[in-house]
C-alpha cells in the first residue's frame, strides 16, 4: 500500500546567485531538501545546473520568471520595458499578452530542458502564474503539453495538469521561519503529497544587491539542516519525494 504522505520540500530560486544554488545544493546534501525550480534568465544559471548533475536525486523544475531581469526570447515586447527588463507590478499587470507569455515560457523550459533534460514540474517566480490569469492559462497549457505538474495553491486544481493535494507556502519571513514553525508543519502534515515551499541559502554579494529576501535565508538553511526534521519525518512516516514522485494512485 502506498505511504499516505508524501512531503516535497521545494527550494526556489535556483541559479539566482552562486550562493543561493550552493544553498540549495548543501540543504539537499545534508538536510531535508528534495526539489528546486531554477530561474534560466540569471547568468549563473547555467553553471548552477550543472553542478546539480552531481546530486541526481534532487528534482528540478522550472522557476518561470516573468518580473525580474531580462527575458530568454528576443521578441516578447508586452513584457519589457524599453531597456529590455521584465516589467513588474501593475505595469506588468496592464501590459503582458498571453502569447508573448506562452513564448516566454516556452523558451525558458526548452533551455532547462537542454541544461537539465529531466525536468520534474513548473512553478513561478512570485507565484505569478497564480496572480496573473493570462500567465495560469499559459502555464496550464504548456504543462499539459509536456506533461509537468505545476505549483498550486490548496483550493486550484486543474484536471489536466497534476499537482499536490496541499500547499505550504509560509515558511518564510521572520516570524514563520524557526524550528518549531516547520515542525508543526511536519507533525500535522495532511495525507496526500504535499509542498514546503522554501528559499535557502549562503549570503553573496549578488543576492544582497538583488534581493530584498537575504539573511533569513541563511536562517533556513541552517534550519533545514537540523537533525530534528530528519527524526520527525521518520516518526510520522512521511516520504520524501520530489514531483516527479507524485502520481494519482497516492492522492
Amino acid at each position: 500500500m502506498p505511504n499516505r504522505k508524501k512531503a516535497i520540500i521545494n527550494a526556489d530560486d535556483f541559479g539566482m546567485t552562486p550562493g543561493v544554488t550552493a544553498g540549495i545544493l548543501y540543504a539537499h546534501q545534508f538536510g531535508i531538501v528534495t526539489s528546486t525550480t531554477a530561474m534560466v534568465n540569471r547568468p549563473f544559471a547555467k553553471e548552477s545546473l550543472a553542478l546539480a548533475t552531481n546530486y541526481p536525486n534532487l528534482g528540478i523544475g522550472l522557476h518561470f520568471v516573468l518580473d525580474s531581469g531580462k527575458p530568454v526570447s528576443h521578441r516578447v515586447p508586452s513584457l519589457v520595458d524599453q531597456t529590455g527588463q521584465f516589467l513588474s507590478g501593475d505595469s506588468l499587470m496592464k501590459s503582458a499578452k498571453k502569447a508573448d507569455i506562452k513564448a516566454e515560457l516556452l523558451v525558458q523550459l526548452e533551455l532547462l530542458m537542454q541544461w537539465h533534460p529531466n525536468v520534474t514540474h513548473i512553478d513561478s517566480h512570485h507565484h505569478m502564474h497564480l496572480h496573473l490569469p493570462d500567465a495560469l492559462e499559459a502555464v496550464l497549457e504548456v504543462a499539459e503539453t509536456y506533461k509537468l505538474p505545476i505549483r498550486s495553491f490548496t483550493e486550484n486544481h486543474w484536471q489536466s495538469t497534476d499537482s499536490t493535494d496541499n500547499l505550504y507556502y509560509d515558511f518564510y519571513g521572520t516570524e514563520n521561519v524557526n524550528l518549531s514553525y516547520i515542525e508543526s508543519i511536519l507533525v500535522n502534515l495532511e495525507e496526500g503529497a504535499s509542498e514546503i515551499m522554501c528559499h535557502p541559502a549562503f549570503l553573496d554579494p549578488w543576492l544582497t544587491a538583488g534581493s530584498s529576501y537575504t539573511e533569513i535565508r541563511m536562517k533556513e538553511l541552517e534550519i533545514l539542516t537540523n537533525y530534528r526534521l530528519k527524526e520527525i519525518i521518520h516518526e510520522h512516516s512521511i516520504e520524501l519525494v520530489h514531483f516527479g514522485g507524485i502520481h494519482n494512485e497516492y492522492r
